[in-house]
């Protein structure tokens, strides 16, 4: 027999003399041979691509791993129990788009040779999920994989697991509360606590979570205005603080660069408000400063673990948004949304008062505190030129 042998042993169930119950063997069978050396028993893999690459080596000889990922799987059943409890039904909808949206980023493009026409794999399930809620579907969600074709670094994956959820006649105060329940609900039944550490950053999700406005911050933080600044000051500020910028710079970029900056100082737990609107396509404005939209984020451990928002339900509005966004994309932004008049047209037959929200596993990275691809079973990686 070698190391790594899977075998079946029969024989009679005994007690030795200390006690301890064991097999007296009569018999043994291989049933699978190995015919490569295993890894070392206690260094394990010590080439970090090649335990990824090897998974299911790195995970047999490291079962810290293994629950890690039994916690993965409960992390998102018990965010389905809490969501049934709440009435919330699971729908379904397409991966495969051929206008994407619901979010701000590049998209992977295939082609279906049946049509002879180019699709987009989903960057987020939103705009068909309001299609339902125009329907009359009340209380939805989807969870599942999205696709955006984008960097990777510690909280980025071009592939990777999304809640999403739609809660008609709620307002983005009603989904504020909700999130909070949730957070909590998913930490205490996941992991028996509600402190955590992640990035080294110490937080509590039992805690108050605060509030903290979007301009506000960015003036009192960094001095700039983000409706009176310049694009120029705006860029001074963000290359003396050592950002590289990529791709497409324009004002919503700039801005959200600055608030980037500040970002990282912040522990949490925390809701970030007030964006404005021309940085919100989908988020409904505010009636009492219209310039700014009824939208909040999630700020844990320096990062954003969430985003929701009251929907904007007046297609004459959509419409100008969307003809923006898609200016912006036709200057050369390709994380700007496109034109969707389909989801125009639902909007004109009527689309009641709604809130959606939508987290990533990068909740469940930042509850374990790990990296992306330490998150993931089999994340992305170069092939091998021996492959």
């Amino acid at each position: 027999l070698d190391i790594g042998d899977i075998i079946q042993a029969t024989g009679k169930v005994v007690k030795t003399r200390t006690g301890e119950v064991s097999l007296e063997v009569t018999e043994i069978k291989i049933l699978a041979k190995s015919r490569l050396p295993m890894p070392e028993k206690w260094a394990g893999i010590t080439d970090p691509d090649e335990a990824l690459r090897k998974r299911y080596l790195d995970l047999m000889m490291d079962q810290e791993k293994m629950k890690r990922f039994e916690r993965k799987s409960k992390f998102w059943e018990v965010t389905r129990k809490f969501l049934k409890e709440k009435g919330f039904m699971e729908v379904e909808t397409p991966v495969l788009e051929s206008v994407t949206g619901g979010a701000d980023a590049k998209p992977f493009v295939t082609h279906m040779n049946a049509i002879d026409q180019d699709f987009y794999l989903r960057i987020s399930t939103e705009l068909y999920q309001k299609r339902l809620v125009g329907a009359g579907f009340e209380k939805i969600y989807t969870i599942g994989p999205n696709f955006r074709n984008e960097g990777m670094d510690d909280e980025h994956l071009p592939e990777y697991y999304q809640c999403e959820w739609y809660w008609a006649y709620a307002d983005y105060r009603d989904n504020m509360e909700l999130v909070k329940e949730l957070y909590r609900f998913v930490a205490k039944e996941v992991y028996g606590k509600t402190k955590f550490v992640s990035r080294g950053m110490e937080y509590d999700l039992a805690d108050e979570w605060k509030e903290i406005d979007y301009v506000e911050i960015i003036k009192e933080k960094l001095g700039i205005d983000i409706f009176k600044s310049t694009d120029e000051e705006m860029l001074k500020i963000i290359k003396a603080k050592g950002v590289v910028l990529t791709g497409a710079i324009n004002r919503s970029r700039l801005i959200d660069n600055c608030w980037k900056i500040i970002r990282k100082t912040i522990a949490g737990p925390a809701f970030l408000l007030n964006e404005p609107k021309f940085m919100s396509p989908l988020a409904k404005s505010k009636p009492e400063e219209p310039e700014l939209t009824e939208r909040f984020h999630v700020i844990i451990a320096g990062s954003e673990l969430g985003n929701g928002y009251t929907e904007l339900n007046d297609p004459e509005d959509q419409r100008a948004r969307f003809e923006e966004q898609q200016g912006q994309r036709e200057a050369g932004d390709e994380e700007a949304q496109m034109l969707d008049t389909d989801f125009v047209e639902m909007l004109e037959y009527g689309m009641p008062p709604t809130s959606g929200w939508g987290h990533s596993e990068r909740l469940f990275w930042f509850l374990e505190d790990v990296s992306g691809r330490e998150g993931v079973l089999f994340p992305p990686l170069r092939i091998k030129k021996d492959q």
